[in-house]
Parts: C-alpha cells; structure tokens; sequence
C-alpha cells in the first residue's frame, strides 16, 4: 500500500505560525516581567551626574554662604598719621606719629535689611535650583515614557510583520492556485513591506530616545541602559484648585516671583535708610614711645548722604518701582501656574479615561475580533484580508492603549512641575 504526502495548506500554514508567535509572544511577555529599567533608579543617577543640576546646586551653595558676609561690619581701616612736620623739611622722625583705626557703623537697621536682602537671594537661587530639578526631572520622565511607547510599537509591529508575512506568503499559495485575485495578493506583499520599513523607523526612534537619556545622565550616547519598566494605569489625584492651593506653598517659579517681590520691598526699605547717617569712629594712639598706654585721641563722624536729591532719593524711587513690578508679576505667575494646572489636568483626565476604555473594552473587543476572524477563516468562510485586518485592528487598538497611557503620564510630569510636588504616591 502506497503513502502519498498529503499536501500542504496555506490556511493551515497560516493558522500554525499565528498560533506558534502567539505562543512565543506569552513566554516573552512573561520574562519581560522582570524590570530592567528602572524609573526611580535613573531619577537617582541624574540626581548624581547630571552637569545641570550640579551646576544649580552650586549656585544655591554659594548664596547661601553669602548670607554670613551680609551681616559682617564694613572692614576698618588703619592709617598713619604725622603731626607737626618742622616747616620746610620732611623730617618725619621730628613729627609727632599717630595711629589710627577707622571703623564705620551703619545706621542702625542697615545691617539687618542687608542680611533679609542676602537671604531672599539664597531663597532665590533654591528655587532657581528646584525649578531646574523639576525641569531635568521631568525631561527624563518623558523620555523614558517615549522609549517605553516606541518599545511597544516595535513589539506590536514586529507581530504584525510576521501576521503579514505569513499573509502575503498564503496568499501566494492561493493566488498560485487560482483561489485569490491578484489584487489581494498585491496588497498583502505590500502591507508587509509597509510594515517592516515602519519597524526600522521605529528603531532608529528607540536608539535616539536612548541616546538622549544617556545624555542627561551624563554617559556615552551608545551606553546599553535595558527596557523600561511595564506602565500601570493610574487614575489622577485630586482637583485643579486643590492642586493650585499646593502649588502656591510649592511650586518653585512661583516661589521665585514670590521670593523676588520680598527681596524687593526689603530693598526698598533699605534704600530709605540709605538717607540716614552712617557713624564713623577713628581712634588715634599719640606718640607711642610714651608707652602702650599714651594719650589717646576718639573722633566721632557722621556719614552724610548730602547728595540725597540725586543720588538716594532716586534710589527710593528705583526700588520702589522695583518692588511694583515684582508685586505684579507675582500676580501674573500666579494666573501662569493656574492656567497650566487646569490645562494639563484637564488633558491628564482625557487621556486617562481613552486608556481606560481602551484597557476595558476595546482592547479585549479587538481580541476578540481576531478570534472570530480566525475561526471564519479555518470554516473556510473568511477570506485572507479579513483576519489579517482584524489583527491589524488589534494591533492599533493596543497601540491606541499605550499611547494615551504615555499621554497621562506625560501630562501628569507637566502637572507636577505646575504643582511642585510629586502627585504619583510612590514618588513621594
């Protein structure tokens, strides 16, 4: 009795790899649980090496020790002087020798707006050095959600590469035989070539989104850094008015306007007590071959502003229109971070609730589809295209779910610089 090969399918053909890379595709997924790219821990590295917030803080080290030199008493001065020099001679030895130590006392209250003065400015560069930190914060935020999404597009079309490969080759088989137009044959081989351009676009974004997050780490752009972790969907905290109410106690440029407008009203008090006298002291030791306790001599001397009418009265206005002008664009900061927080939480929420829909429904729907697709085209009633625009179809709906997902999170780095706090529980 006589074997004869049974000949082979194309539907069949194609039913086995799609059930063979949805197989591989679950073991994949299931080692991919285990997180290569931490968050938290290159937020830590930055932290660390980034030029940026190394130089900011440097910036805020040095105010702060300028706080100490605001307080200090102007340096005295110390002089010689020689009292009746013999006319016509410049015998210094036949003169009498006095030496003088001059200090200058500012007028009382002087010294202590100074030091506010000093203090608002390091209170000034601790904001500037926050701002930064949020700025450098939320730049790497957003570029490790960018490299999150194009790491999932790719995973998405490296499966519809092999979908529409196996399509395009069982379409060849059919079409061999007669059992498809040209035409769709056509669009099968050209969906494939589509496809696989689409993923070497996708990588060259994956290396670049790399090589910017080895930028603000301060490494080799081609430095290997791993996946990003799996995304969780989070619903958003709170309430814009809330959130304002935070971001007035928190938010570091709006701290700085408010640190600016301080800092001006202490210099305009200080340049009014700029028009009262400073005192002056000058001690004289006479003749110090009598011995260390000679006669003495004290001088006492006011300081006058005596040009005050062009000088220290203009001051006076300067920093008061100094002082509006801070007092006004506080005001306008204020309605900045207002409009900011109700902008991006009002995106947050709309990209939230696209992602939970795609997450509960549409998703699940468009698995769903792919499954009655398949099983129309294993009866025989189903044709090529229709499975394989159902797992396109599929494929878009997930790609939908992850790029409203990195849309939420993207949106909630804008809210939390508006806001100056992390809003995320575990960033706290």
């Amino acid at each position: 009795m006589s074997l004869r090969a049974k000949k082979s399918n194309p539907r069949d053909s194609f039913i086995a790899a799609f059930l063979a890379m949805t197989m591989a595709l679950a073991v994949n997924s299931a080692g991919a649980a285990v997180p290569e790219l931490s968050l938290p821990e290159l937020i830590r590295q930055l932290h660390d090496r980034n030029p940026d917030l190394l130089a900011a803080r440097k910036r805020l080290e040095a105010a702060q020790a300028k706080i100490p030199m605001a307080k200090g008493l102007p340096a005295p001065r110390i002089g010689v002087e020689w009292e009746e020099i013999p006319r016509g001679t410049v015998k210094l030895n036949a003169a009498t020798v006095m030496y003088q130590l001059i200090q200058s006392l500012p007028f009382p209250g002087k010294l202590s707006l100074r030091h506010q003065v000093a203090v608002k400015d390091a209170q000034l560069a601790a904001a500037a050095f926050k701002k930064t930190e949020w700025e450098t914060t939320g730049m790497l935020k957003s570029v490790y959600y960018d490299l999150f999404l194009v790491d999932r597009q790719m995973e998405i079309q490296q499966e519809q590469i092999v979908w529409l490969r196996q399509a395009a080759a069982s379409a060849l088989g059919r079409y061999s035989t007669g059992t498809v137009p040209q035409t769709e044959l056509l669009r099968a081989q050209a969906e494939a070539l589509q496809a696989a351009t689409q993923l070497s676009v996708l990588e060259h974004r994956h290396h670049a989104f790399m090589a910017h997050l080895n930028h603000l780490l301060n490494r080799p752009a081609d430095s290997s850094l791993g996946h990003p972790d799996a995304l969780r969907l989070i619903p958003i905290p709170s309430d814009p008015e809330r959130l304002l109410a935070q971001a007035k106690e928190n938010q570091p440029e709006l701290l700085a306007f408010k640190f600016s407008a301080e800092r001006a009203e202490a210099a305009w008090r200080l340049s009014k007590r700029e028009l009262l006298p400073d005192l002056e002291t000058m001690l004289e030791l006479r003749d110090p071959a009598m011995g260390p306790v000679g006669p003495w001599d004290l001088s006492l001397a006011l300081v006058l502003p005596f040009w005050f009418w062009t000088k220290q009265q203009y001051g006076v206005k300067v920093a008061l229109y100094d002082k509006e002008s801070a007092e006004a664009a506080y005001q306008g900061a204020l309605n900045e971070i207002a409009r900011r927080i109700h902008e991006n939480w009002h995106e947050a929420q709309a990209a939230y609730e696209t992602a939970h829909l795609c997450q509960e429904s549409l998703v699940p729907l468009a698995a769903q589809a792919v499954s009655s697709a398949l099983a129309a085209y294993q009866g025989g009633r189903g044709s090529f295209m229709e499975l394989v625009n159902a797992l396109q179809a599929s494929g878009e709906r997930r790609r939908t779910y992850y790029e409203h997902l990195v849309a939420l999170e993207q949106r909630m780095i804008l809210l939390e610089q508006a806001v100056g706090i992390p809003l995320r529980e575990e960033e706290k």
